[in-house]
This record gives structure tokens, sequence and C-alpha cells, in this order.
């Protein structure tokens, strides 16, 4: 979407200096933006290592139902890096204080990260 409005700016600027910039131009420019929704990953780790293997995990596609989607038992990728590397951005690491129990077993799925992609 990045280059997509890029591409939107150049082509405005020539025709807004050519006194051409009409609004057919800006009702493309909000087309292009409509296309922007952010999703979120929920990917639990076994550690708070981003390259430790995945526990768990849960996808929210805002253009879908509200509850979260898991299209298969197996995780979209095998580690955090993974995804990182395929686009989403990080939006929350694990807060590591959450999961030091002494007496209590921990019922949590693994450490929590939450990723986000724009798209």
């Amino acid at each position: 979407m990045q280059n997509e409005i890029k591409k939107w700016l150049a082509e405005s600027r020539i025709k807004l200096a050519d006194g051409q910039l009409e609004e057919v131009d800006l009702d493309r420019l909000e087309q292009i933006q409509s296309k922007s929704l952010q999703s979120i990953l929920y990917l639990y780790s076994k550690s708070t290592n981003m390259r430790s293997q995945i526990a768990g995990w849960a996808f929210y596609d805002p253009s879908e139902a509200d509850e979260p989607t898991l299209p298969s038992d197996d995780a979209p990728y095998d580690t955090v890096i993974d995804a990182v590397a395929d686009g989403w951005r990080i939006v929350q690491f694990p807060i590591p204080d959450l999961y030091k129990f002494s007496d209590v077993k921990n019922q949590y799925l693994g450490y929590e990260f939450v990723l986000e992609k724009i798209g």
C-alpha cells in the first residue's frame, strides 16, 4: 500500500502543478487508504526469545467476524522472528514478570507477543 500512496503522491503533484488535480484524484486516495486495515496476530512463544518455538496463536482480521480465527492447528510461523521477517511488526513484547510464579502453576499459554500488519 505504501508504494501505491507514493505513486499517487507523485502523480498528484504533477497534476497540482498543472492545475489539473480533481476531486476524483482525492477519491482515489481515499480508496487506497481504505484498503489499509490493521490485522493483529498473537503469538505465544515458549520464552521471551523471539527465536523460541510458538506454543499457541490467534489471528484477528478486521474484515471478518469479531472472533479470532484459527484456520489450522499449525501456527502460521515457527517463531516470532519468522513473522517479523514476513512483515509483521511487534506491538508488544512479553512481560516476563507475569510469568514468575513460585507457588502457583502458570496457566498462561506462553510468552505473548502482539504483532500487527497493515494492509
